[in-house]
């Protein structure tokens, strides 16, 4: 349930054991934000939840931690840079993340992987958090996306104020400084939190993605972490609350290849082909996955084309 709390002045869930998902959500409309939120959801045309169901398909490869995306920096490989662009774009990617990584020079690398992209396609791209972040939102072509930041209030107000003047969209992680992927009460109690946040500013709740953060869970009989698989129940269960909450409005996203790290490289795309089924049908609406795996996006493809997006019956 939901509560006042005087020392924070925000609504709080209060869970109690046994209340039912119809009582919680009866009492969670009477609330005074979701009572806002809901007549403004409500009152817009229901085509544009419909248009905005696409599920985004962003490349991954883009990422300092992919070496050959690190040597294509190093040297300035422009040829490189756009071969391995093709490849997400030609395997269905309709858009793609950029992260030259934290050092100093990011900001020149940064800038200078963008224009190479954007002179050769139109794809929106997700830019990385930073100091740089405003020079890359100013010299981007039509809606970036900023990836990402934690839901820890104070960074929220800078970077919500940067996704309204750009007209951006931002992806905001379920989790805040000192305390990890704790569970859906938790987590659920930060996506009210950004978008009490988001209200308050008048960002577009169209505006923000929010990720549940896959995390890895011990494997039982090994007790060992690179057993794992991914916390999959917890993020299939907030992806379906958050959706529930806004009427499909709120928007989900999350990183596949996140939620395998502890899987060996032959597993992943499998594991990567069996979850993303079920975390459309609860509702996400981006991923961040690899382009290049052809079993994976002839899945993602199917989702899109067939009934796997969809706004939920009331």
């Amino acid at each position: 349930m939901f509560g006042f709390s005087p020392w924070t002045g925000k609504t709080m869930i209060l869970w109690r054991a046994g209340t039912s998902r119809i009582d919680f959500f009866s009492f969670l409309f009477r609330s005074g934000f979701f009572v806002r939120f809901h007549t403004r959801i409500m009152g817009e045309n229901s085509m544009n939840i419909q248009k905005s169901s696409t599920l985004v398909l962003t490349g991954e490869d883009l990422h300092i931690l992919n070496p050959h995306f690190q040597k294509i920096l190093d040297t300035r490989d422009k040829p490189g840079l756009i071969r391995l662009a093709r490849k997400q774009i030609d395997g269905g990617a309709t858009a793609l993340d950029i992260n030259p990584g934290p050092a100093k020079a990011m900001a020149g690398r940064l800038i200078w992987a963008m224009e190479i992209i954007q002179q050769n396609w139109t794809i929106p791209l997700f830019l990385p958090a930073g100091e740089h972040l405003e020079a890359a939102l100013q010299c981007h072509i039509g809606q970036a996306t900023i990836n990402a930041v934690t839901a820890d209030p104070v960074k929220l107000e800078t970077y919500m104020s940067l996704a309204k003047t750009y007209d951006a969209n931002l992806v905001v992680l379920l989790t805040r400084p000192g305390l990890w992927t704790t569970g859906s009460q938790q987590q659920l109690q930060m996506a009210l939190d950004v978008l009490e946040q988001a209200d308050l500013v008048d960002l577009p709740f169209e505006n923000i993605y929010l990720d549940p953060v896959f995390s890895i869970r011990t494997d039982p009989l090994t007790w060992n972490l690179s057993g794992g698989m991914p916390d999959l129940d917890r993020a299939l269960e907030l992806i379906s609350l958050i959706g529930e909450l806004s009427n499909q409005k709120a928007k989900t996203i999350l990183a596949l290849s996140n939620g395998t790290m502890g899987l060996a490289a032959a597993k992943r795309s499998t594991s990567h082909c069996r979850m993303l089924p079920l975390l459309v049908d609860a509702g996400l609406r981006a991923v961040i996955l690899n382009c290049r795996d052809k079993a994976l996006m002839t899945i993602a493809r199917t989702l899109n084309n067939g009934s796997g997006i969809h706004k939920k019956a009331a």
